[in-house]
């Protein structure tokens, strides 16, 4: 395969994954001929509960956030949207017709029909020139292939040949692979204004990319290709909110609501209830906590509210650069000294008895590809069977109970997280009793900076940690955790664990390319086992989503894949 960096596959939430595949430009229902320029009347305000965004260019680092993807997904064109039931359908709106897939002669190749209405808010018409950039832009991080190496992945995008125009209006695009790709309708998310962007010099084109689109300059040319747009003026860094405003050369259905404010208003459970109680905040989709959610419910019938287990995760990742985490023994003992069991019942079992441990890394419980791939040993807490194993990697247990290496010094490992986040606060306390009965003295660290760019030392893609506990927001594309499993060896990607294997890249490289979804599957769980010998992450549980809005807002839906909270916000209206 010629992958130099894996798709963006999942968003890393703690603000935020990092799964840059996200849903939607569009409503997926019709309305061509509605009247151009209409809009609806009201404004609802959703409280953000993580980071304010950095960058609003989904296709770097920084701009990789699930409050990146809450604005964005309403602004920028998709050729496919997922559902809250995670199917996945072709956009209506921005398509004219539901693409073909051809795979004659062993070659791979979707045509793609454009609907004659769709433009730019500029009035340019969206057309095979934004297909074929938004491929040259994301298919390679290598600078001697034209590439970029700040390109956050290339999944899918490195497997294609050629994007050519045809048609009336240049609006037929033909999409030729060179090698087969079989999350094929994961591509073409968030595409990308080539009139505004392309740049014939790779060099030029890269530092446009590297530079993204910084959230106190705007989005370039206050562009949009979906139902709202957002325009510098409307962007206050210093209050951190943004104002999303229905896009007049919007040809769907318009928009339900006059404007969209996205507030910042942090994961503080006590901020979030008397913002909804005053009416201050419409919508909130915060981490669950177990005060919140009580406290939310009492605010019935005022406030409706919903609990759904969708395609996040939370897992611990190791930084395999690290002096002790380097040798798998010490993981492996890691792994042996939790009780993740535990972990789930102190944590979201506390408001959920649906909530369990989880044993794969692919899927998650409610899938019907999940399988249980968790080795026997990692089950149930064994303190004494990990201490066995740090002795067998030459640490002693002191005096203290604390194992020490005679060249890597005492076992100290410092667990960051993001901040503000009393779950996570709460499941790595939790953590820190059962890795000491092992030998391992384990400690919390809030890390705002965990989620930056690699100015920040300490983030995950500087490599500045020991062990990192956040979640990833998936899809229902397999493909996109390419990205976070590949070896470094092929650009880091979202493998901030920084080890690979060559069986997992050669079972990921035919997982991607493997058009049966039963045999992609299984690849996937392959690969899953595979990183059970590994240990370089330990999946906890998959974690739920918790939705509260004014119950005067209709049409609010939950959608637990990365498409968010505002998959559907166009939809939205106000009672009067």
């Amino acid at each position: 395969m010629r992958f130099s960096k894996q798709s963006a596959g999942l968003v890393a939430v703690g603000l935020i994954s990092a799964m840059a595949l996200t849903a939607c430009g569009g409503s997926d229902d019709g309305g061509g001929d509605s009247e151009s320029g209409a809009t609806g009347t009201g404004t609802v305000v959703f409280g953000e509960s993580t980071d304010f965004p950095e960058n609003l260019y989904q296709f770097i680092s920084a701009g990789n956030a699930t409050s990146v993807q809450n604005i964005m997904g309403r602004i920028l064109p998709s050729t496919y949207n997922v559902a809250p039931d995670f199917s996945v359908a072709w956009d209506e709106n921005v398509l004219a017709s539901e693409p073909t897939l051809s795979t004659d002669g062993g070659t791979q190749v979707n045509t793609y029909e454009i609907n004659p209405d769709a433009v730019w808010s500029d009035g340019t018409p969206i057309t095979a020139d934004d297909f074929a950039f938004t491929w040259n832009a994301n298919r390679s991080a290598d600078p001697a292939d034209g590439g970029c190496e700040s390109v956050l992945s290339t999944n899918g995008y490195a497997n294609i040949a050629s994007v050519e125009g045809s048609g009336d209006g240049n609006k037929t695009v033909t999409v030729t692979y060179a090698e087969p790709y079989a999350d094929w309708q994961s591509l073409f998310t968030g595409m990308i204004p080539a009139h505004l962007m392309a740049n014939e010099d790779p060099v030029a084109q890269c530092a446009t990319t590297t530079a993204g689109w910084p959230i106190d300059q705007g989005i370039v040319g206050d562009i949009s290709g979906g139902p709202f747009q957002l325009k510098k003026e409307n962007i206050d860094v210093g209050n951190q909110e943004v104002t999303l405003t229905p896009n007049p050369e919007w040809w769907g259905e318009p928009a339900g609501v006059a404007s969209l404010v996205v507030k910042n208003i942090g994961n503080d459970p006590t901020t979030a209830v008397q913002a909804l109680q005053n009416q201050e905040i419409g919508v909130i989709y915060p981490q669950p906590q177990l005060d919140l959610v009580s406290q939310i419910e009492n605010l019935e019938p005022n406030v409706t509210s919903d609990i759904t287990f969708g395609l996040s995760f939370e897992h611990l990742d190791f930084n395999t650069t690290d002096v002790h985490l380097a040798d798998p023994l010490v993981r492996q003992a890691f792994g042996q000294a939790l009780d993740r069991q535990e972990i789930v019942d102190q944590t979201v079992g506390q408001f959920s008895d649906d909530a369990q441990v989880l044993n794969n890394r692919l899927y998650v419980n409610n899938q019907p590809e999940y399988q249980d791939n968790a080795p026997e040993q990692y089950k149930q807490a064994d303190p004494e069977g990990a201490k066995a194993l740090l002795t067998q990697a030459g640490y002693t247990i002191g005096a203290d109970g604390i194992a020490t290496h005679p060249q890597r010094g005492p076992l100290n490992i410092q667990i960051d997280t993001t901040a503000n986040n009393p779950l996570r606060e709460t499941t790595i306390t939790v953590m820190i009793p059962q890795l000491k009965a092992a030998g391992i003295n384990a400690t919390f660290s809030a890390n705002p900076d965990i989620f930056a760019d690699v100015d920040k030392p300490r983030s995950l893609v500087a490599g500045g940690f020991q062990a990192a506990l956040f979640a990833w927001v998936s899809t229902p594309f397999v493909s996109s955790n390419q990205s976070i499993y590949y070896s470094p060896d092929n650009g880091l990607g979202q493998n901030y664990s920084r080890t690979g294997t060559p069986e997992i890249d050669a079972l990921l490289a035919q997982m991607v390319s493997q058009p049966d979804p039963a045999q992609a599957a299984d690849l996937a769980n392959q690969v899953d086992v595979a990183l059970w010998e590994q240990l370089a992450t330990i999946p906890l549980y998959q974690k739920p989503t918790f939705i509260a809005y004014q119950s005067s807002i209709q049409n609010v839906e939950d959608n637990a894949s990365q498409a968010g909270p505002l998959w559907n916000a166009e939809k939205w209206t106000v009672a009067e």
